[in-house]
């Protein structure tokens, strides 16, 4: 049961990470998610406070033993944040 929740969890995580940045598109009420990840991002030296958990529960996180945020994924919300306020904030 507990590999099972583990699973679903870390596929949920990585999902997410695809998902989350493109969804102001929908609603832009998300602005307010990625301000609150970017945010914490800056506050914790550039590590996901979802891995940290992660970590702490399974020992490992999606990643392997990382929990810090790839250059690539950061950028990839920081376009994203600044493109939606852009739009919505004129």
């Amino acid at each position: 049961m507990n590999n099972l929740i583990k699973k679903t969890w870390f596929s949920l995580h990585k999902a997410g990470i695809h998902i989350i940045p493109f969804l102001w598109i929908i609603n832009y009420k998300f602005i307010y998610i990625y301000f609150i990840i970017i945010t914490s991002w800056l506050l914790n030296n550039n590590k996901c406070l979802i891995s940290q958990l992660e970590y702490y529960i399974w020992g490992e996180t999606f990643m392997g033993k990382s929990y810090q945020v790839p250059l690539k994924h950061r950028i990839i919300l920081y376009l994203n944040f600044i493109i939606s306020i852009k739009k919505y904030f004129r």
